[in-house]
């Protein structure tokens, strides 16, 4: 089969390899598409997240939607032709913080298109069972890879422990950005303030459900943040941008005694806050890490049609030009939310 493997940063090869038999208790997908994420992008670029570096030639991809082409022994819960979105981390289920039910930090965990797990940008991948969830016929292969993101949307609201009536600031409006504002709005939450530094994707915040947007690029957003709220500042913010600025603002529009939840990749791997301003209004900061079995109640939201994913679709290419769909990813973020690879 024909997988993508990255093996150094700008490095990424299309290469017939072996193709996966199910184990027992695994499924073996047919993937079907792929989206890039900004982690992704990271690899491609340097080759390593944080600490986390490659040293094998890795396939990436985390993003995706499969069909079921068979199943290993043991299996009951999906069967051969199943269309499914996938939960992209396996955890362990025996260490302390599974059993807390915080599977998304689990001490074992494994991570699809993360060092040493090869990930989805291949031809077929033998998976977990227990880690699918089949879909409708509602929703389209395209809208099942974008789940991943809407699951941690959920997730990260989830944080927040009672959404309803709270003023919200999503700062980064990418595709989990999207996510985050989109199931805020479900919850019920009151006035939301959106920052991009980029006006298609302020375009898309409103459209989904943003009550204004601003351009973080001005040396007055947080100014024209405060004014909006009336000098009070917002009960949670939420940084999804991946850029230390973007704490930064958030620190300086959160109101006294509010929550801040940061899950952006920053590039340097530094994270920085201004130590009077988080002292002084007490702030809680909380740190955002992926989602937290919350696939299924992503698919319930998009069958529902209370969520869009479908319009963070913006390009796609084949397997075979995976290379600039990473670049695309990477270089044209004016025009892009998501880039998917199509791979069958």
């Amino acid at each position: 089969m024909l997988a993508a493997r990255l093996y150094a940063p700008n490095d990424i090869r299309l290469e017939e390899v072996s193709k996966p038999s199910p184990g027992p208790g695994q499924a073996l997908l047919q993937i079907t598409e792929v989206g890039i994420c900004a982690s992704d992008v990271h690899w491609y670029n340097e080759g390593c997240i944080g600490e986390t570096v490659i040293t094998d030639p890795l396939i990436l991809g985390h993003e995706f939607a499969a069909i079921v082409a068979e199943v290993g022994a043991g299996v009951s819960n999906v069967k051969p032709g199943d269309r499914v979105a996938v939960e992209p981390a396996v955890h362990c289920g025996k260490c302390d913080m599974c059993l807390e039910g915080r599977f998304n930090i689990c001490r074992k965990i494994l991570f699809c298109g993360t060092p040493p797990t090869d990930g989805a940008l291949c031809e077929y991948l033998a998976w977990p069972a227990s880690l699918l969830a089949p879909i409708p016929d509602s929703i389209s292969m395209g809208e099942a890879a974008m789940l991943e993101p809407m699951a941690i949307g959920v997730h990260a609201v989830n944080l927040v422990h009672g959404m309803k009536g709270k003023t919200v600031g999503v700062l980064g409006v990418g595709a989990v950005g999207l996510s985050i504002l989109q199931a805020a709005v479900v919850e019920g939450c009151g006035e939301l303030i959106a920052t991009d530094l980029l006006p298609m994707r302020l375009e898309a915040a409103k459209r989904l459900g943003a009550s204004k947007v601003f351009d973080a690029g001005k040396p007055d957003v947080v100014d024209a943040i405060r004014e909006a709220t009336g000098g009070r500042g917002l009960d949670v913010v939420f940084e999804a941008a991946g850029v230390n600025d973007a704490v930064r603002v958030a620190t300086e529009i959160v109101r006294p005694g509010g929550l801040l939840i940061a899950g952006g990749i920053p590039d340097n791997n530094i994270m920085t806050v201004e130590a009077s301003i988080v002292r002084r209004k007490e702030l809680t900061i909380q740190l955002l890490r992926r989602s937290n079995n919350t696939l299924h109640d992503a698919i319930n939201l998009l069958a529902d049609g209370k969520v869009d994913v479908k319009s963070y679709i913006t390009h796609r290419f084949p397997l075979s030009e995976v290379e600039t769909a990473l670049k695309t990813a990477r270089d044209n973020k004016a025009n892009s939310i998501r880039v998917i690879v199509k791979v069958s």
